[in-house]
């Protein structure tokens, strides 16, 4: 019996689609990560079957994905002539799906992104691409670019972390700022990785106090972090400049869109407040400021 298109879901076309390219995962995870521009929640989000689309429903994705802030052109046209490649690659191992791919209607002139875009903002399902990569290949760089995007501290806190200064079961870690001590919390799923990176630490026979060694079992460099953030980024196709920082803004980002105050925000990234009514936080027992974390934790539903 020959398959239809329709005895195969979505996501199963695309692995098929995806599987032609397997001699170049990063090939792979470009394609994957532009096709989620069309069929991803967070973006476009056809959620239809794929036999269902249409060159209208084309037609409309474009005038979309042309008007669309925070990527360039050139990224813009690499997510459209995918999202084609796909369509045409399933047009030819399906006979009863057939589409016409709008053409004269598909100009860029007038696209957005000719002006100043920012690269540095990560949409969720970015975090969780950045974060899944780490998991697979490095449970170190993982925790540490997880405590970068649950805490938003600064590459040079996340440095100079030491091993006396983080407590698991309060769910704190302290670190140095730019001019004093700072306080950043995490939840409770972070808390268990870290245990375990913790208790592999302290088997380490060196001398230093620091929480994260190199390979060389010395303190990290001040580059090392965004290297590892470029490399990441290249492998699962992702077309933004991230660095260290773009965590912190990220998060900061999600928590005002939640709700979260200003002066709040602040605390919780360690910005220096000097209004005198918020100096009395520093009054209120830590668990007011575990649930002032967890109240406004934008990834407190995903699967990270």
């Amino acid at each position: 019996m020959v398959n239809k298109l329709t005895d195969f879901i979505n996501e199963e076309l695309i692995d098929e689609y995806i599987g032609f390219y397997q001699h170049s995962p990063q090939s792979q995870a470009n394609r994957r990560s532009s096709l989620k521009y069309f069929f991803g929640v967070d973006h476009y989000n056809y959620q239809d079957h794929v036999s269902t689309i249409t060159t209208s429903i084309l037609k409309r994705y474009f005038n979309w994905l042309k008007n669309l802030d925070g990527i360039s052109i050139a990224t813009k046209k690499n997510k459209w002539t995918i999202l084609i490649s796909f369509l045409n690659s399933t047009m030819e191992d399906y006979n009863e799906f057939l589409i016409k791919i709008p053409s004269k209607s598909v100009d860029w002139r007038g696209a957005s992104g000719n002006g100043k875009i920012m690269k540095d903002i990560l949409s969720k399902e970015e975090i969780m691409e950045i974060l899944d990569y780490f998991k697979r290949y490095n449970f170190k760089h993982y925790i540490i670019i997880r405590l970068l995007t649950e805490t938003g501290m600064r590459k040079g806190e996340l440095i100079s972390i030491e091993i006396h200064n983080i407590d698991i079961e309060k769910r704190y870690i302290r670190t140095h700022g730019k001019t004093e001590e700072s306080v950043y919390y995490f939840s409770k799923e972070l808390g268990k990785y870290l245990n375990q990176y913790l208790n592999s630490r302290l088997k380490l026979n060196v001398n230093s106090d620091v929480l994260f060694l190199s390979q060389f079992r010395k303190q990290y460099s001040n580059r090392t972090f965004n290297l590892l953030l470029k490399n990441a980024c290249e492998k699962v196709g992702i077309e933004k400049n991230i660095t260290c920082h773009s965590f912190r803004r990220t998060i900061n980002t999600y928590r005002k869109k939640m709700g979260c105050s200003n002066e709040d925000r602040k605390i919780l990234l360690n910005h220096k407040v000097s209004d005198v009514n918020i100096e009395s936080y520093i009054v209120l027992e830590r668990e007011e400021y575990i649930k002032l974390f967890d109240d406004f934790n934008p990834y407190q539903d995903l699967n990270l």
